[in-house]
């Protein structure tokens, strides 16, 4: 018989930009300020209750950089991973979506506001990168490559994608 896992459910995002005067995709990272041992990452956190992962990968990506304007790509791919007594769960699934942007902004502080979780305070320093010069750190560009030609393939057909 089959055995049910309880597990925590993230949704993370892959912020894709691509302005006409730059040469190549951008995605979006973030930086600790106060804690520069996290490495380069990308937004991303646990779901709430009733949220889809598209929906919380939308809703991590406002808030833990402030960006503007988001438009959802889709859904790539989840990601199951043992994370024995971990905050009442022993796995947690992350589950990664694409969402496009035409923030004009290259690189800015935020800090993220009073949103009643653990992130409540923490300092980011957010910026576009080229996607082949990301720098992202602990495997959060699982399914970056992915992202790519989904966002080619949308932006060719007109479809949700700024063009």
């Amino acid at each position: 018989m089959p055995e049910f896992l309880e597990f925590r459910q993230r949704g993370t995002a892959y912020v894709l930009r691509d302005l006409p005067e730059r040469p190549g995709l951008e995605v979006l990272v973030m930086l600790h300020r106060d804690q520069p041992e996290a490495g380069v990452q990308v937004p991303g956190g646990g779901a709430r209750p009733g949220e889809t992962p598209g929906e919380t990968a939308m809703r991590e990506a406002v808030e833990e950089t402030g960006v503007r304007g988001l438009v959802f790509g889709e859904v790539l791919g989840s990601k199951l991973m043992a994370v024995p007594d971990w905050r009442d769960h022993d796995y947690q699934v992350t589950t990664y979506s694409w969402m496009v942007t035409e923030d004009p902004r290259d690189a800015w502080d935020h800090t993220v506001a009073e949103t009643g979780d653990e992130d409540d305070g923490i300092r980011m320093r957010c910026e576009f990168r080229p996607v082949e010069a990301s720098g992202i750190d602990w495997g959060l560009d699982f399914l970056l490559g992915l992202a790519i030609p989904r966002f080619e393939a949308r932006r060719g057909a007109g479809l949700g994608v700024p063009a």
